[in-house]
């Protein structure tokens, strides 16, 4: 694969009990340009982005990120790093701000409580640099 992406699958496998979710899959992602997984109910798109922030393992293969291959353990690894996975599956909330949805999960806090004016700046931060890994 050509270099220079942000994040790279390459050769991913996942097998369940029964069942081969992903076979081999690779391809690259990068910074700037929109990407679509497509295709029907079953066909891995949301196995393989479990794999990508941690939720799943592979059977075999390799997700790179910058060219660095990463292997999470659990969602809150890949959250660290800057990788996180908006199901669409959650409940709509309609109070919600922008700024609320980009921090939820991961809000700073002051003592036991929500900052929530440093909230509000790391979400224009995350907003600015264009969600930039």
């Amino acid at each position: 694969m050509e270099d220079g992406y942000k994040i790279r699958f390459d050769s991913i496998t996942m097998e369940f009990p029964g069942v081969k979710a992903l076979d081999d899959v690779s391809f690259g992602i990068k910074k700037g340009c929109v990407h679509v997984l497509m295709g029907e109910n079953g066909a891995g798109k949301s196995t393989l982005m479990k794999i990508l922030n941690g939720s799943y393992s592979a059977t075999s293969g390799t997700v790179f990120i910058n060219e660095q291959p990463k292997k999470f353990r659990t969602t809150s690894e890949a959250t660290h790093e800057g990788i996180a996975m908006i199901y669409q599956e959650l409940s709509y909330m309609p109070d919600m701000t922008v700024e609320d949805y980009l921090m939820l999960c991961r809000e700073p806090k002051k003592g036991c409580f929500i900052d929530w004016k440093k909230s509000r700046q790391e979400a224009k931060e995350i907003l600015k640099r264009g969600f930039e890994l």
